[in-house]
């Protein structure tokens, strides 16, 4: 049985490890997991190149092995792109080596005493440049699609595509459970991109997307941390299916708006209506300490529960982003929700969350992060527990770079992390117990 002091051992060996590296630079169960809790930034709206005095980035390994085939070059030409990642974790806690009681207070790495394969990632891309458009008055078209397999997928499904009767207002599905098999297919993203050339240039977004909400992903390798934060956990969806209009105001200003079928709906819908889907960007430009600084506004209005559209969720979230200095960037990102008529409990449901990270780029081999966060559950909607609950946590990690001057090998990103979870109430453990120590590693690689 592996208790906090094996933890703790398996901790300092991961930082004496991530020491070494710094200096050597400078000199099974469903339980818990069919709650509604809720991939991945979108693609970037506009295409961009590098600055001409620095030398273009080399192909990721899938794109640089087509083009030694002859194929690579008529996608360039295209404006096609490639290419996925694949990555696995391992996870341990303090209490016990037993996989059979999943680790509370996350989505994905539940699996306690496991090596598991979290995602491989395959897709295939082509953005629009709407701004581009609108200058020459012409008109583009695009797209989006990405399948992935492993442990994440079944956590991840959609109602109507790929799904299994753990999705929101699914019977019966393609799949058993979330957990069975162990590793799934999904489809996390599949929609066309329209750029019309309207005023600054218009771009329509239809089909499957990820949620605008929050300031982590499904993507793993667009995180800092392995294991998700709380608030993507439990407080936002994954994924959304509509059509959304993203249209720049201003050189500060981008407004994306829209309607979707709800959380995590596609093929079926759990109530037959449309949600709202809103997201105001500001990006200031007017000197150069305004452009260290980010802040994304989102909003979800609608009726996101099963056979209720009357019932409209509210959920506000914020991320901030102010780059210090190259080398430091800090982030605060906060959620608030509110389902006014609850079928599942008396009165009204509120939570709300808040999520601080920094992010310490030690040298090219090795960045610190650490991540703090505070969330609140005023009735037990969200996190299944009865009654007012408060949930914290604290992770430190080191993301490692072992490679980072190898074209193919800077593709590898090795993360071991410390995280400690706090709960008022018996949450962990089977519900025995109020906090929970795991020392968690994971490693993926682009191609």
């Amino acid at each position: 049985m592996l208790h906090r002091k094996g933890v703790a051992m398996v901790a300092a060996c991961a930082a004496l490890a991530c020491t070494g590296i710094v200096r050597a630079g400078t000199a099974d169960s469903d339980s818990g997991l069919l709650r509604p809790s809720f991939l991945d930034a979108p693609a970037t709206a506009e295409a961009t190149t590098a600055p001409a005095s620095q030398p273009a980035a080399p192909p990721k390994p899938l794109m640089g092995l087509l083009d030694a085939t002859g194929i690579g070059k008529p996608l360039d030409d295209a404006g096609i792109s490639i290419g996925g990642f694949i990555e696995g974790g391992y996870t341990v806690s303090d209490h016990g080596d037993s996989a059979s009681v999943p680790l509370a207070g996350r989505l994905y790495d539940t699996k306690n005493n496991r090596i598991v394969l979290d995602q491989v990632d395959l897709f295939i891309d082509r953005p629009v440049d709407y701004g581009k458009a609108a200058t020459n008055h012409t008109f583009d078209i695009g797209g989006h699609a990405e399948m992935v397999f492993g442990w994440d997928s079944g956590l991840n499904h959609s109602s109507g595509l790929l799904d299994n009767p753990a999705t929101l207002g699914v019977g019966t599905g393609t799949y058993r459970s979330r957990t069975s098999p162990e590793n799934q297919f999904d489809v996390v993203q599949a929609y066309l991109d329209f750029a019309l050339p309207v005023g600054s240039g218009l771009r329509i977004r239809a089909g499957k997307f990820v949620t605008l909400l929050g300031a982590e992903t499904i993507n793993p390798t667009t995180n800092p941390i392995y294991s998700r934060s709380i608030l993507f956990s439990f407080a936002i969806p994954l994924t959304q299916t509509g059509v959304m209009g993203e249209y720049k105001l201003s050189d500060d200003f981008l407004v994306d708006l829209g309607i979707t079928r709800g959380w995590n709906q596609t093929f079926k819908d759990n109530n037959g209506d449309p949600d709202i889907l809103a997201e105001l960007t500001w990006s200031p430009q007017e000197s150069d300490f305004l452009k260290k600084w980010k802040v994304i506004l989102n909003l979800s209005e609608g009726p996101q529960g099963t056979h209720d559209n009357s019932n409209w969720w509210t959920v506000f979230d914020t991320v901030i982003t102010y780059t210090a200095t190259d080398k430091l960037s800090l982030t605060l990102n906060a959620d608030y929700g509110d389902i006014p008529h609850n079928p599942t409990i008396v009165g009204s449901e509120q939570y709300f969350g808040l999520a601080a990270y920094a992010a310490y780029a030690l040298n090219k081999y090795a960045t610190a992060n650490v991540r703090g966060e505070y969330y609140v559950d005023d009735k037990g909607f969200t996190l299944g527990a009865a009654g007012h609950q408060t949930l914290s946590e604290v992770t430190v990690n080191c993301a490692l770079k072992p490679f980072p001057d190898d074209n193919v090998g800077q593709n590898l990103v090795i993360r071991p992390e410390v995280r400690y979870d706090y709960s008022n109430k018996g949450f962990f453990r089977a519900g025995t117990h109020h906090d929970q120590l795991t020392f968690g590693i994971d490693a993926y690689f682009v191609f």
